[in-house]
C-alpha cells in the first residue's frame, strides 16, 4: 500500500428521524498519497463532513476500512484512535475551536502536552511554529479577546 490514507468500501448509515436507515456514504474508495492535496466537494447533505469525520478517526464506518500510514482504523481501540489523531492528523475546522481562557501559545502547546512532550519542549516547539505565522505578537493574548477572524486563523 503506497498511499498515506486509504478508504475501501467505506459506508456510513445513520438512523433517520423515522427510525429507518439513512445511508449517507455508500462504498467510498479513495487513496491519498503523501504530499498530495485533496478537496472533498459536493452539495449540502452529500456526506462531506461525514466522510471527513471517518477519515479523521472521529467516527466509525458502518462498513469498509480506512488506513492511515499503515494503521487500520478498525484495529484501533479508543486510546489507539486518540493517539493516531494526536500524532498523525491535523484538522482545520470550519468553526474555531480554541480554549478561550488560554493564549495562542498555550493553545498550540496543548496537543504537544497531550502527546507526551514536556512543558519545556512543548513551549519551545509552539514558539517556533508561532513565530513563522503572520501575527506572532498576538500569541501572548488570551484568545477570548480576539476578533472572530483572528480566532479562526489561530485555530488552524
Amino acid at each position: 500500500m503506497n498511499a498515506l490514507l486509504v478508504g475501501r468500501g467505506v459506508r456510513r448509515v445513520f438512523a433517520g428521524g423515522d427510525g429507518q436507515p439513512l445511508e449517507v456514504l455508500r462504498g467510498i474508495d479513495m487513496e491519498v498519497r503523501r504530499g498530495e492535496f485533496v478537496a472533498i466537494v459536493g452539495s449540502s447533505g452529500a456526506g462531506k463532513s461525514t466522510l471527513l469525520h471517518l477519515l479523521g478517526a472521529l467516527d466509525t464506518a458502518t462498513a469498509g476500512d480506512i488506513w492511515l500510514d499503515g494503521s487500520r482504523y478498525a484495529d484501533l481501540d479508543a486510546r489507539g484512535a486518540a493517539e493516531l489523531r494526536n500524532r498523525k492528523l491535523g484538522f482545520v475546522f470550519q468553526f474555531h475551536h480554541l480554549l478561550r481562557e488560554f493564549s495562542a501559545l498555550e493553545n498550540v502547546m496543548m496537543p504537544l502536552l497531550i502527546g507526551g512532550s514536556s512543558p519545556r519542549q512543548a513551549r519551545s516547539r509552539a514558539e517556533e511554529v508561532i513565530w513563522i505565522t503572520p501575527m506572532p505578537s498576538a500569541y501572548m493574548k488570551c484568545s477570548s479577546v480576539w476578533r472572530g477572524n483572528t480566532r479562526q486563523r489561530w485555530s488552524s
